[in-house]
């Protein structure tokens, strides 16, 4: 069982060792040596000379390697990391100096690859729910992650092991290793396609941490483009354009060849985003970018202007005149977000009809959707239902009427004061309320009271 490292050695060896090792080193016959240096050991270890302790172990690591005798140095690795009264820092130098020979097996060899798979295993059996080898454990498991990777084609399996390790909470490891192997689970996440898994190790990064540190900015890029990878799966809209926005933002990117294509996607999923005050904010924002303007080519960047302007967008315009920008486009490639850019060009639509008209008949509104009455009353009721406007339908007379003086959610509070005034007046209304509420309470708890008091004078 291990042992923490002790202040003081009870026997120092140091000269002893200066003493044997050049008569061990010229033994021709390795095992004799190895056994001397066994013996070396368990004379360090017994007397907590814990440099010594080191110097032997390391000899004994060396010895083994030189003679390409990886199975007795794996059958040690278990044996002197149980030994009773092992130091916790010799069992860390130990399996340190084994991982730093491990690159002297070949791994295109599949009977030294077989060995490598083999010590690591052992290294991260040895290595388990141990907190001063933890680092150890996570560099082995890499390796082992990557060679089922690279050399086996086992995915499922790398992912297994790289992900089982929860490395933030290893106070060893430093910062930017952490990061850099946080990033690597979830690249692998990616790669196998669960984004939910690779959704939850995404958390684990604060953006703001990703400072002050070498490959800072290398890590933020890298760790942008997961969650814009995984916000495009989820059609999450607002948040590729936050995340594009910060990456545009970072020098390295700005000098990478495909900076001009991210400020492209900007304007494509800002337009594809669904309208709130917040999309309106961010889209206006992207408008007034010099950068935007510079770089991209116009009749993409007057896209920003049809979606700010109060007037129709007429759909078949829309189609004819950016055809070709759509179809080399890979975020129109998907037919759901193509889709979804006709939905949000109707429902601009709808706003702009809600902001002039008060009553409107269905058939007059369903031409200027370039709708059927059908999808126009359903579009109606889907944005009422997200609070995009107010609207009451009267299908016997084939009405829609509009409602602009009442504010809804969603929209700005800034534009609508007679909302703001009357929402006030319902929460004062409802503090009233329940002060009377609470002064009731008071007044029931205190007569009860009174009465407990009475009946227990008398």
């Amino acid at each position: 069982m291990s042992r923490e490292d002790p202040i003081k050695a009870e026997k120092d060896f140091s000269a002893t060792l200066d003493e044997q090792f050049p008569i061990i080193e010229k033994l021709t016959d390795y095992k004799q040596a190895l056994d001397k240096y066994l013996v070396l050991e368990k004379q360090t270890r017994q007397s907590s000379d814990l440099a010594s302790s080191k110097r032997v172990l390391s000899k004994i690591v060396s010895t083994l390697v030189e003679n390409n005798d990886w199975e007795y140095l794996n059958d040690l690795i278990t044996i002197l990391s149980k030994k009773h009264g092992q130091l916790k820092s010799s069992i860390q130098a130990f399996v340190k100096d084994v991982i730093d020979n491990l690159d002297k097996l070949d791994e295109n060899n599949k009977q030294q690859l077989e060995l490598k798979m083999k010590l690591i295993e052992t290294i991260r059996t040895v290595t388990d729910k141990k907190i001063f080898v933890e680092v150890e454990r996570a560099i082995v498991s890499r390796q082992l992650a990557e060679i089922y990777l690279n050399k086996l084609n086992d995915l499922d399996k790398a992912v297994d092991i790289l992900c089982d390790l929860q490395v933030e909470t290893y106070s060893l490891m430093p910062f930017s290793d952490k990061i850099e192997y946080i990033l690597e689970q979830i690249q692998l996440t990616l790669q196998k396609g669960d984004y939910g898994q690779a959704k939850i190790l995404s958390r684990k990064i604060l953006l703001k941490s990703l400072k002050n540190f070498d490959k800072a900015d290398q890590f933020k890029a890298t760790y942008l483009k997961y969650l814009i990878e995984i916000n495009i799966f989820d059609y999450d809209y607002i948040s590729i354009v936050k995340n594009l926005l910060l990456l545009i933002d970072i020098p390295l990117v700005k000098e990478s060849s495909d900076y001009k294509e991210y400020l492209i996607s900007i304007i494509y999923y800002i337009i594809l985003s669904p309208y709130d005050p917040h999309q309106n904010d961010l889209i206006n924002k992207i408008k007034a970018n010099p950068v935007v303007t510079k770089n991209v080519d116009s009749k993409i960047f007057k896209l920003l202007d049809i979606f700010t302007t109060n007037e129709l967008i007429h759909w078949s315009n829309i189609e004819s005149l950016y055809k070709d920008f759509f179809s080399s486009s890979k975020i129109f490639a998907d037919k759901k977000n193509y889709k979804n850019l006709e939905k949000r060009i109707i429902e601009h639509n709808l706003r702009i009809i809600n902001k002039y008209y008060k009553l409107i008949k269905l058939e007059r509104l369903a031409y200027l959707l370039q709708l059927t009455v059908d999808e126009s009353e359903q579009y109606v009721s889907e944005l009422v239902n997200q609070g995009m406007i107010v609207a009451k339908i009267n299908r016997p007379q084939g009405i829609v009427k509009f409602d602009k003086a009442k504010h809804v959610e969603g929209s700005d509070p800034r534009t609508s004061d007679n909302h703001i005034n009357a929402l006030l007046n319902d929460w004062c209304y409802d503090i009233d309320k329940l002060l009377e509420e609470v002064d009731s309470i008071g007044h029931l708890i205190n007569k009860e009271e009174m009465m407990y008091g009475i009946k227990q004078k008398s």
